[in-house]
């Protein structure tokens, strides 16, 4: 199963509560991490989540096959800013 999950703009406290719900349950989770700048610490969000989250770069989201593949045999989350 693959969760699109928007993290709001401001600071890692602005995931809605279902958002954060769906993180805590992934097995994988990836952050889109080309098209605008992350305004806070990973670090923070990672704890959190309670999860190690991925770095994806643009060729990694626009090719989609590692996380598609990941999202066939488990729960993953690619995080959206905004």
């Amino acid at each position: 199963m693959l969760y699109i999950i928007g993290i709001g703009l401001g600071n890692e406290k602005d995931i809605s509560i279902n958002g954060l719900e769906s993180v805590r349950s992934c097995d994988v989770v990836y952050l889109e991490n080309y098209t605008s700048k992350l305004m806070f610490k990973i670090e923070d969000l990672e704890k959190l989540t309670g999860k190690k989250i991925i770095l994806a770069d643009r060729e990694l989201v626009e090719s989609g096959e590692e996380i598609l593949k990941n999202a066939n045999e488990k729960n993953v989350a690619l995080l959206v800013k905004g």
